[in-house]
């Protein structure tokens, strides 16, 4: 593989989910019926499960077993495929320390696939979370996405298909994947990740009942797989709240993983269904919500805060959500927001 291209990490791949199925089983039905697309785009809840699935896709077209739908994992293909090394795959993705994908990194993938395919099929450029793409990496693709070179094939990956900007949706076929119904998550979390009941339920709960991302998640931050986050939202939102102080554990969080897992706490108690508890809280929750999902929205859009300040400038927020000028308090920190380096 080439200097320019990113391989895929080394290690094989989980089990496949049985809520895989059908989208897998309508991939198969469009090379039948010779309308098979070269773009596809795939959505999910979780940029994790759109991602899994590309690379599960990838793995089977990279087989060189043509009679097994799924890779066998012995074959050249697939050792290279574990070995991180298979000279037609490219995985574009954010790099580490920044927050999008940029048009130099897209450029590179274009000139990947306009090379000879090494295995004598096809190249393959898996973009994970596409949505990441600045404006200029996104039309630098569109040519790509219009008139691939050869027998390329490009599979996107993204929770957010909204972001891309529609000539690029336009140019993909789209593949949807289902949720999961709570049985398939438990059994297939625990079958891959080996945990006690207990752990896979906690895990799922801190997740919104997605297992693909939950193994993901966990394998990447212990952290975040403790419940130090969720304890500490407890323990400042909670019923039972007392004031403690900016957390170890806010601190210690990237800030789009502390946002990330505060926002779900903040949407249960939006969707409280008493009306007494909407009148009297529900217009600080939603407040407060609005504020943490711009917040969100800024960071996924390229912004990058220092973990210290943005973890003290929220906790203040969320500290001040039962004080009668909320209102005005979070007015202020949507209209100061560009003082946590998240301008724009």
């Amino acid at each position: 593989m080439s200097a320019e291209s990113t391989a895929v990490e080394p290690g094989w791949l989980p089990a496949t989910p049985d809520w895989f199925l059908d989208a897998l089983q309508r991939w198969d039905a469009s090379g039948r019926q010779s309308n098979r697309g070269h773009a596809y785009l795939v959505s999910s809840e979780e940029a994790a499960e759109a991602n899994l699935f590309n690379r599960v896709l990838a793995a089977a077209l990279l087989c060189s077993d043509a009679e097994s739908k799924e890779p066998c994992g012995d074959c050249k293909g697939c050792r290279a495929y574990r070995q991180g090394a298979h000279g037609d795959l490219m995985i574009l993705e954010r790099e580490e320390g920044k927050r999008a994908i940029g048009i130099e990194q897209v450029r590179s993938a274009t000139r990947f696939l306009q090379q000879t395919a090494l295995y004598g099929v096809r190249k393959i450029l898996l973009v994970q979370e596409a949505d990441l793409m600045t404006p200029a990496a996104a039309n630098s693709l569109l040519k790509t996405l219009e008139e691939p070179s050869g027998s390329s094939l490009l599979l996107l990956s993204t929770s957010a298909a909204w972001r891309l900007p529609p000539t690029v949706r336009s140019r993909c076929q789209a593949l949807r994947l289902p949720k999961a119904s709570p049985e398939s998550a438990a059994v297939w979390l625990a079958e891959q990740s080996g945990w006690p009941a207990n752990e896979v339920d906690k895990a799922l709960r801190m997740t919104d009942g997605n297992p693909v991302s939950a193994l993901d998640k966990a394998s990447r931050d212990a952290m975040y797989f403790s419940g130090a986050l969720e304890e500490s939202f407890s323990a400042l939102l909670g019923s039972a709240a007392t004031h403690i102080g900016v957390p170890e554990a806010w601190s210690r969080a990237e800030p789009e993983v502390l946002l990330e897992r505060l926002l779900p706490f903040i949407e249960t108690h939006c969707r409280r269904a008493d009306s007494h508890y909407l009148r009297h809280e529900g217009i600080s929750w939603m407040l407060l919500h609005h504020c943490v999902a711009e917040l969100q929205g800024r960071i996924k859009r390229g912004a990058t805060p220092g973990s210290d300040i943005l973890a003290a400038e929220v906790y203040r927020l969320c500290r001040s959500r039962e004080h009668e000028e909320f209102p005005r308090v979070s007015r202020d920190f949507l209209a100061n927001i560009g003082r946590l380096g998240v301008g724009g």
